[in-house]
């Protein structure tokens, strides 16, 4: 909607045509939007702790689960230790004393 200049000559603050914007109007608005935009920054304050806290969390998770499967691999290490010790002396004792 357009209204011209010629709308608003000889008119006063009480006697605007239907449609014209006041200065109180746009002050209406620009305060509706501070607030509307303090409320968008509170959000992604929220959200933005919620990610740190989620990434925390996840580094944690990772580290937790590097170290049980280092323990993991490591107990399948001595088991191939034990089996190969295990061996060798069934082997020593089948040559050394089972043969004689």
């Amino acid at each position: 909607m357009t209204v011209s200049l010629r709308a608003f000559r000889g008119s006063t603050l009480t006697e605007l045509p239907p449609g014209a914007v006041t200065l109180a109007d746009l002050y209406r608005e620009l305060v509706g939007m501070r607030s509307e935009i303090g409320r968008a920054l509170t959000r992604i304050e929220v959200i933005d702790s919620r990610s740190e806290e989620a990434d925390r969390l996840h580094s944690d998770h990772e580290t937790r689960l590097r170290t049980l499967e280092r323990f993991r691999f490591s107990l399948m290490g001595a088991a191939v230790a034990v089996s190969a010790l295990v061996s060798a002396i069934a082997t020593w004792i089948e040559v050394s004393i089972v043969r004689h």
